[in-house]
């Protein structure tokens, strides 16, 4: 096995955008509604240099709500889910060792729980073919900020309660992280550094 197999993340610029996607580690940023997942991510995105894949569920309502006030149906949930994978897998390919997402299919299953109070089949099956390395929840403990989609503050803290059971029920690791956002980040760029605790290449430290 050579060098560059048994430590990718030491030779990365030499690595084909195939054995990146392979050898990069995905971290997920998850929360509930107004929680700052998107500040951490586009934070820790610029921290490690590299890309971050945004939520596509919030482009999706943005446009939803411009056009219809009917409820919400199981598919739309399976259609986030199948396009938030598809941006990730581009993104990862071009990522500088660690790619940074702001929800995945994981999460989606808890907003289909929260908008249509089941579970849902189909996403869950997407979400189980998906693999994580580290899983950060941001907690609701920071002031809501209301905007023209969100809507779920009566709701946030039972939806950070679902998260955290189902974070606790799988095998990814996982940090919870309260606090300032300087103190969330030191969190977060403390648990994505030991992700490379075994490669010779030194991530960057410090928040």
């Amino acid at each position: 096995m050579s060098k560059e197999v048994r430590d990718p993340w030491k030779s990365w610029e030499q690595l084909s955008p195939d054995e990146r996607s392979r050898f990069a580690k995905r971290v997920c940023i998850v929360g509930a509604e107004s929680t700052g997942t998107t500040s951490l991510a586009m934070a820790l995105a610029k921290h490690f240099r590299t890309n971050w894949v945004s939520e596509y569920g919030r482009e999706y309502t943005e446009e939803r709500v411009s056009r219809t006030q009917s409820p919400w149906v199981s598919d739309e949930f399976t259609q986030i889910a199948v396009e938030q994978c598809l941006r990730e897998d581009a993104a990862v390919r071009s990522c500088n060792r660690v790619l940074i997402c702001d929800t995945n299919a994981f999460a989606t299953q808890i907003w289909h729980r929260r908008y249509l109070g089941t579970e849902s089949p189909a996403v869950a099956a997407i979400a189980a073919s998906r693999h994580y390395d580290l899983y950060l929840l941001s907690g609701d403990e920071i002031p809501f900020v209301p905007d023209r989609i969100r809507d779920g503050e009566h709701i946030r803290h039972v939806m950070h309660n679902w998260f955290e059971q189902a974070l606790s029920a799988q095998d990814t690791r996982w940090r919870l992280l309260r606090g300032p956002h300087e103190e969330r980040m030191t969190i977060a760029i403390a648990a994505i550094n030991l992700l490379f605790e075994h490669s010779d290449w030194q991530p960057p430290y410090g928040a």
